[in-house]
């Protein structure tokens, strides 16, 4: 027997959720730095151990509370998927097993900041990789309708050998032309509502076709790849430039900043943009030239996108004027 909860009352219950879940993650960390200043015994291993029992628990109360809750909205399985409730888990396996480490290994215990370090930053690329904001969106949005264009995805989904994507409207109310794909387990297309209304048939299949080919390229995959590697590479380099006792190696670590720095201003923009140039040029194997064009020159118009990239290097998308250029002089 399935008990009826207001939809006020499944707000509430998700709010405290992500509440205790954010605020779990954060009191995990503070528990790690007290426990691994103070000296190893095994206080310290039954401390942690009682957070991760803590935070199992409070995981199950919520699961519990929506398990038999009668609801068009799969809310129960909103809660079993929550990823920061799975990163809280993890987290807290993470740091007994790293007090355990730093008790028993002392290479562990010396490197235990650089080991904490690279545990973030994979924690906040898995974070990234999984696309938690795509349940968001999904909930903000709403499924495409039009069977016409849902039939022109299917299609073109085909003829480039991807797996059709889900198509989702975001209400901006009459702001933002846009459109954006994005990977989880499974691939979604995103446009806006303005967009629907400003584009007319033909230029919506021009759009829809650049976004399917930015799946079919794996562009987002290969992006978050690249970033992650030097990001990671030059925080470490940095990291112990910072802790070296060789002066040399210490007083390059300014150097490598601004390298870091050149990268996130500068390669990541150009790596987008060279993402953008071969999605067009990939969609118009599969669609008439004209779509896309038309489509162009209507989101530049009303976004007010820069004809000139060079009045921005950190621009992530390439003029308007160069991607109509390149796109008539491919071959389709």
């Amino acid at each position: 027997m399935y008990n009826t909860m207001s939809p006020e009352d499944k707000k509430e219950i998700l709010r405290k959720s992500a509440l205790l879940s954010n605020l779990s993650l954060i009191i995990i960390f503070l528990v790690y730095i007290i426990l691994s200043s103070l000296p190893f015994t095994i206080y310290t291993v039954l401390a942690m151990l009682a957070i991760i029992i803590i935070n199992s628990t409070l995981f199950m109360h919520f699961k519990n509370i929506m398990r038999d809750q009668d609801s068009d909205e799969n809310i129960f399985q909103y809660i079993t998927d929550d990823m920061s409730w799975r990163y809280v888990t993890y987290l807290s396996i993470f740091f007994l097993v790293m007090l355990l480490a730093q008790g028993y290994i002392k290479l562990v215990d010396q490197y235990s900041y650089l080991i904490i370090l690279n545990a973030f930053i994979i924690f906040i690329w898995g974070i990234s990789a999984n696309n938690p904001m795509v349940s968001i969106l999904i909930r903000k949005s709403k499924k495409l309708q039009d069977i016409f264009i849902n039939n022109e995805a299917a299609h073109l989904s085909e003829e480039m050998g991807i797996k059709e994507p889900e198509i989702y409207i975001i209400n901006t109310n009459d702001r933002i032309a846009n459109a954006f794909e994005v990977n989880r387990k499974e691939s979604y297309v995103f446009i806006t509502s303005y967009l629907m209304n400003v584009l007319d048939y033909n230029e919506i299949i021009g759009v829809l076709a650049h976004e399917l080919s930015h799946i079919k390229l794996r562009h987002n995959q290969k992006t978050t790849f690249i970033n992650f590697i030097f990001f990671i590479v030059m925080i470490n380099i940095i990291s112990l430039a910072i802790t070296s006792t060789n002066p040399f190696f210490f007083y390059l670590t300014p150097l490598f900043f601004l390298i870091l720095l050149l990268f996130i201003m500068l390669v990541v923009p150009a790596i987008k943009r060279h993402n953008e140039v071969q999605a067009d040029l990939n969609a118009v194997k599969y669609v008439n030239k004209d779509y896309l064009i038309d489509g162009l020159k209507r989101i530049s118009e009303i976004d007010k996108i820069p004809e000139n990239v060079m009045k921005s290097l950190s621009l992530d998308h390439p003029s308007t004027e160069k991607r109509i250029r390149l796109i008539e002089n491919s071959k389709s």
